[in-house]
């Protein structure tokens, strides 16, 4: 299989002459606002939802279970550990994600509809 790098240029042209649009930068932005939320006597941090990967975000926003737990995995990075040591009833896991995207301004089942789009 054989791969491309990516440009090094930032002048480069489309054929029509204009300017392509710019991946990289929208991949380079400042990250939104993280969702705090406490649980047991810790306080954890997730980032924006808009920072984490599209395909687990997508899954978890579905309800498939085990695409929400790598979803927080991934978003709680170093405290995952501690995080998924605790107990936690499903529906809990639940309210906490629907806080996590109101808190982001989104309601669940609004991500795949959004890529439909």
């Amino acid at each position: 299989m054989t791969t491309r790098s990516p440009r090094t240029t930032r002048t480069a042209k489309t054929a029509a002459g204009k300017t392509p649009f710019d991946l990289d930068a929208v991949e380079a932005e400042t990250a939104g606002e993280p969702f705090e939320f406490d649980y047991r006597g810790h306080t954890y941090s997730l980032p924006h939802v808009q920072d984490v990967d599209r395909k687990v975000l997508l899954g978890a926003d579905q309800g498939d279970i085990s695409a929400m737990n790598a979803l927080f995995r991934e978003g709680l990075g170093d405290d995952f550990e501690q995080f998924d040591a605790q107990p936690m009833k499903l529906r809990s896991l639940n309210k906490l994600f629907e806080a996590w995207l109101k808190h982001c301004g989104l309601e669940p089942g609004e991500l795949q509809a959004s890529t439909r789009s």
